[in-house]
Parts: C-alpha cells; structure tokens; sequence
C-alpha cells in the first residue's frame, strides 16, 4: 500500500527504517518511533498494531526498491544480451548501496525471530527479481534465442547466483564494504558466461 510521503503511516515507516537500520529491530522502542516520526502513539497504533507491522511495511517498501526494471520484448539474441545486461547491472548497483547493505544485514539478524518478516522480505526483493528474470529468459526460449534444458526458472537462478556470488556473501559478512566495483561489467561477464553454456 503506497501513502502520501508527508503522511503519518509513510513518516511512520520512514523513521522505522532510519532507526532499524541504525539500531536493529529489538532496539527500536514505539517512543523511539513515534519522537521520530513526529506523530502521537494513537496515530501509530492506528496505521501499525506493532513493531512487527512496522518492520514488515518497511520490508514492503524496500521490495518495491529492490524489484527494478520489467521484462522486455527483445527482437533479437543481442537484443535479449543487452535487456539481461542491464538488468543485472541495475540489480548490482542496487544492492551495492549503503542502505540496501545495512537493511541486508538487518533481515540477517532478525531472521531467527521473526521468519514471517524474513519470508515476506526473500518473496518481495528475491523471489520478484528471479520472476522478472525468468520471464526475460523465457521469452528468449520461446523465440529460440537461448536453447537450453534447463528451465528459464533453473537459468535465471544460475544468473542471479553468478551476479551476486562470493562478492555479496562478503560483503553480508562485514568483509568487505561494497560488493561490486564495476556492475555493468560483472553483469556482461555473467550473462556471456550463461549464455555462451545455453
């Protein structure tokens, strides 16, 4: 559900999202929220019967950031390269910000406790991105620009492994600060590897 950027309910998840970024899920008190939302404890409980609910908005909001770009319709094998290239370069730069990392590690250490969020969090961000994928790979299948036996499911997981690979692991772990230095050319790198094996 989208609000009103000056509204309470979307004051309400942007200071959720400040302050679970900075302080983790378990830290951030209904005080906390509502001083930085600047709205009263009615107000909250209105739009958010708890913390949960805040948490799993802000998850909500973050998904429809990570789901960019749509599938298009490619006259051609190179044409079906550059749409996939561009894709995963627009997924890398993505997850290469500071805040999408921060909110990464977040959802890692709320997993535990509260795997509904962490569930809504993989169907919004991961499970989106592998469908839109997928669909662009099937259309290379249906017009017989990618000939394969795997299915545009099994492929586009192969891609997105080979996009995010060691280089997100490390950085999920704390290892390293930002995972891609260059997205445009790790995307080419991947695409040309998946569809030189298809």
């Amino acid at each position: 559900m989208e609000y009103e950027p000056t509204s309470p309910p979307a004051r309400i998840i942007a200071a959720g999202r400040k302050l679970f970024f900075e302080r983790g899920f378990e830290r951030v008190s209904t005080d906390l929220i509502v001083k930085e939302a600047k709205v009263s404890k009615a107000s909250l409980y209105k739009y958010f019967p708890n913390m949960s609910d805040v948490l799993m908005a802000v998850v909500r909001a973050e998904g429809d950031n990570f789901g960019s770009g749509a599938p298009i319709q490619c006259e051609s094998r190179e044409e079906l390269k550059d749409a996939l290239i561009s894709y995963g370069a627009n997924v890398l730069k993505f997850l290469n910000t500071p805040d999408v990392i921060q909110f990464t590690l977040l959802m890692h250490e709320e997993v535990r406790g509260h795997p509904k969020i962490a569930a809504r969090f993989y169907k919004e961000a991961y499970e989106r991105s592998h469908e839109v994928l997928a669909s662009m790979i099937a259309q290379g299948q249906s017009k017989q620009y990618i000939s394969s036996r795997l299915t545009a499911d099994e492929l586009a997981e192969q891609l997105m492994g080979m996009w995010e690979g060691m280089r997100w692991n490390k950085t999920r772990m704390g290892l390293a600060k930002r995972p891609f230095s260059n997205p445009n050319g790790w995307s080419t790198k991947c695409v040309e590897t998946l569809l030189a094996s298809v």
